[in-house]
């Protein structure tokens, strides 16, 4: 099992928006989760917050352009469904831990999400 490290910064602001890649199917975000749990010991989904760059800059990294579509929230959101926003590996990347993999959660988690939309910067 791997070691999940931290960055050391300040929260960021309730207002800042939250990138999730794809659809959100249940499946898929449990599929990821598990894989996550395998490497570190906890259900994290990745995200990407967009606080110093524009929202194409941040759709337009390597992570992000593989997909036809994104989903966005706002940090305020994801913290007021008591879930954790963790800031791991580099900016803007995040992780948000889920307590549990039961679809009640899942579902949780994707009800913080607006509607798919285009991503700005996809590449087939």
């Amino acid at each position: 099992m791997d070691r999940l490290f931290l960055r050391n910064e300040t929260p960021p602001d309730d207002a800042v928006v939250v990138i999730r890649g794809g659809n959100m199917m249940l499946e898929s975000l449990r599929k990821s989760a598990e894989a996550s749990f395998r490497e570190t010991g906890l259900y994290l989904i990745s995200v990407f917050l967009v606080e110093e760059q524009k929202l194409d800059d941040v759709c337009a990294r390597p992570e992000l352009r593989r997909y036809r579509s994104i989903r966005t929230s706002v940090v305020g959101k994801i913290k007021a469904t008591d879930f954790l926003l963790l800031a791991t590996f580099q900016r803007p990347h995040y992780d948000i831990a889920l307590p549990n993999l039961a679809d009640e959660s899942l579902i949780k988690l994707i009800n913080c999400f607006s509607p798919s939309i285009r991503n700005p910067a996809y590449v087939q």
